[in-house]
């Protein structure tokens, strides 16, 4: 494959994965109106310049971590975007894979959330499933998860995918540092 051809595939799915976080930051934004999330942070990736090129060093332990509005639940989200047919296991880092086991085995909130980009008709199908939950299958020696197998976590246009794991928390308001219900 021709190198120039390789950028070009680099900044298309550079573009798809900022679209996508784009997608997730607005999600997180009506959570907060909604009453759902009280705090939310994006996470970087470690990075650092080496020989005049940025590369990754170290990659965070989740995309996002933040607290649920009721009860100050810890919540966890790793976000893929693939227009592949299948997304491997693999594309979540361990250090990831162990954040969000830890996460859901202590009580928080843990999801995947998988973008499938369907090119030829630009769709997007967008799933958002409990991190323990997630239906990996084994074909040849490595695990991935299509589609198909996520048809139960489909999030619903128009729909906050936060809502189905959240009993709506009471709308708050701020005032001075704390927070009070809004009726």
């Amino acid at each position: 494959m021709n190198p120039r051809d390789n950028h070009a595939i680099g900044r298309l799915s550079q573009a798809a994965g900022s679209s996508f976080e784009s997608w997730i930051d607005g999600q997180h934004e009506v959570a907060k109106m909604i009453g759902i999330l009280a705090y939310v942070a994006h996470n970087q990736v470690e990075t650092n310049v080496i020989k005049g090129r940025l590369t990754r060093t170290a990659a965070s332990e989740s995309d996002y971590t933040g607290l649920l509005d009721r009860g100050a639940k810890y919540f966890a989200c790793e976000a893929k975007s693939t227009k592949a047919e299948s997304l491997p296991r693999a594309a979540v880092q361990p250090k990831q894979q162990k954040h969000l086991e830890i996460v859901a085995r202590a009580g928080g909130l843990a999801l995947l959330l998988v973008e499938f980009r369907i090119t030829e008709l630009p769709l997007r199908y967008r799933f958002a499933v409990p991190w323990l939950e997630v239906p990996w299958v084994t074909k040849r020696s490595a695990e991935s998860i299509s589609a198909e197998q996520l048809g139960p976590w489909l999030i619903a246009p128009g729909t906050c995918y936060l809502e189905r794991f959240h009993p709506r928390g009471t709308p708050t308001t701020t005032y001075r540092g704390r927070v009070f219900p809004r009726d």
